[in-house]
C-alpha cells in the first residue's frame, strides 16, 4: 500500500543518500537550481522546510521509496507547485510515480483546497511527462534555457481537469 507522509527530521538523510555518488547534474534534474546546492545535505533540507516547503515521503508497504514536495503554496489563490519529485532507482517504471502523484493531488485538493497545481519538467524526461499526463496535467508553456538540454515544460492541473 502506498501513502504519503510529511518528512521527519530522521528521514532527511534518505534524500541525501539517494544522491550519494551522483553528480551535480543529477541533483539539478530532480531538484532544480534554487532549492539545494551540490552536494545536498540534511541541513539544506531542514532549511527548506523552515522556508515553508512541504516535503512528503513516499511510503510503499512500509518502505520509503521516494519523496515529493509542494512549494509556493498560496491558500488565498488556491495554488501550489509540485516539485522535487524523486523515486529510488529500482522503483521507476512501475506506476509508483503516478500513484504517489495522485496521492499528492488528493492531499492538495481535499485537505488544502488547492484548485490549481503546476510543475516544471525537462523536455528530455519523457517518462516523467507521461506520468504527469496520466495524472491529468497538461502542458501550458515551453521554457528555454541557455543550455538547450535543460529546456522544458510548465504543466498544470486544475480541478476542472479531473
Amino acid at each position: 500500500m502506498l501513502k504519503l507522509s510529511p518528512i521527519t527530521e530522521n528521514e532527511y538523510q534518505l534524500l541525501v543518500d539517494w544522491n550519494d555518488e551522483k553528480d551535480e547534474e543529477f541533483l539539478f534534474q530532480w531538484a532544480g537550481h534554487k532549492a539545494y546546492t551540490y552536494p545536498i545535505s540534511a541541513s539544506q533540507i531542514k532549511k527548506r522546510i523552515g522556508s515553508g516547503a512541504r516535503i512528503f515521503t513516499i511510503n510503499l508497504d512500509g518502505n520509503i521509496v521516494g519523496s515529493v514536495e509542494l512549494d509556493k503554496v498560496d491558500l488565498d489563490k488556491s495554488t501550489a507547485n509540485v516539485c522535487r519529485f524523486i523515486l529510488c532507482e529500482n522503483m521507476k517504471n512501475k506506476g509508483i510515480g503516478a500513484s504517489a502523484l495522485n496521492a499528492l493531488i488528493k492531499i492538495a485538493y481535499d485537505e488544502m483546497r488547492i484548485n490549481k497545481l503546476t510543475l516544471g519538467v525537462f523536455a528530455f524526461n519523457i517518462g516523467a511527462i507521461r506520468c504527469y499526463e496520466k495524472c491529468g496535467f497538461l502542458v501550458k508553456e515551453y521554457f528555454e534555457r541557455d543550455d538547450a538540454k535543460w529546456n522544458g515544460y510548465i504543466m498544470e492541473l486544475r480541478t476542472s481537469n479531473l
